[in-house]
């Protein structure tokens, strides 16, 4: 080797292998990323249910197992998207929500089942981000999404809770109406909670109301005034530089007309 040269790094086959590996799967995960997170939402749905169910029921054991199966591919998924990711730390630190779906089905522990809907909201988010809308409109679906999986959570755990011990709450409508009721921060009070479990919920739900309905607002705002704004500002910026392409006689007296009237129709 002359002096003064470096030389080339040399790739162990089988780690060179193993990073394609992750490439070709990460590369397959983002071109199907919008049937994969919706794929991964109904199955979370689809869990909460199964979970429902078997407390409502006396956990039979093919309802465990069947909570248990969905947990393990919860974790292979997890797993499997934390391996092929570019970034590991950047995935876990943006998929903590998905940790949620790893929750075991422990006997017992009823209300923690429904946090797996986290997941939902999470997978939702995940395919808006790939749908092709305006970026203030994708924020308020994503702020609907949140809502509405917060609302069904509480009303679940309300249900859970409460159904058998409060006589205002004997069906799911009941624990949906007093959700909705309680997270607008209306409070008929025709609905309220008796165990501890349903006041932390209403606790939750009405400060969440509080917050989401002001950046809801503030975000509608944001969706009817940014756009106009953003708009207007860049066909200055083209219009001045249509102008001075004119005093620079790099463009003609006709060719700018011709620009300054197209900028303007887009407006």
């Amino acid at each position: 080797m002359a002096p003064g040269t470096t030389p080339h790094a040399v790739w162990n086959p089988t780690i060179l292998q193993m990073l394609m590996n992750r490439i070709t799967a990460f590369s397959f995960v983002q071109r199907h990323l919008r049937a994969w997170e919706l794929t991964m939402a109904s199955l979370a749905v689809f869990s909460v249910a199964i979970g429902i169910y078997a407390s409502q029921t006396n956990e039979p054991e093919m309802f465990v197992n069947l909570e248990w199966a969905l947990t393990f591919v919860f974790a292979a998924e997890y797993g499997f998207r934390l391996w092929a990711a570019p970034s590991r730390i950047q995935y876990f630190k943006s998929a903590l929500l998905d940790l949620v779906s790893l929750i075991p089905p422990v006997r017992g522990a009823r209300l923690l089942r429904l946090l797996r809907l986290l997941r939902v909201a999470s997978d939702l988010n995940s395919a808006l981000a790939t749908a092709h809308i305006r970026t203030q409109t994708r924020i308020i679906l994503r702020i609907a999404v949140l809502w509405v999986v917060v609302v069904v959570i509480s009303a679940l755990g309300m249900y859970l809770a409460e159904s058998g011990s409060n006589p205002n709450v004997t069906s799911l409508w009941d624990s949906l109406w007093w959700a909705v009721v309680t997270i607008t921060t209306v409070g008929y009070g025709d609905v309220s909670p008796a165990t501890s479990e349903g006041r932390i919920a209403a606790g939750v739900l009405m400060v969440l109301g509080i917050a989401f309905f002001s950046f809801l607002t503030a975000s509608i705002t944001a969706a009817l005034t940014s756009p106009s704004e953003t708009q207007n500002t860049g066909a200055i910026e083209r219009l001045q530089i249509a102008e001075s392409l004119r005093h620079s006689n790099q463009i003609s007296e006709e060719e700018f007309v011709e620009i300054r009237n197209r900028i303007l129709n887009e407006v």
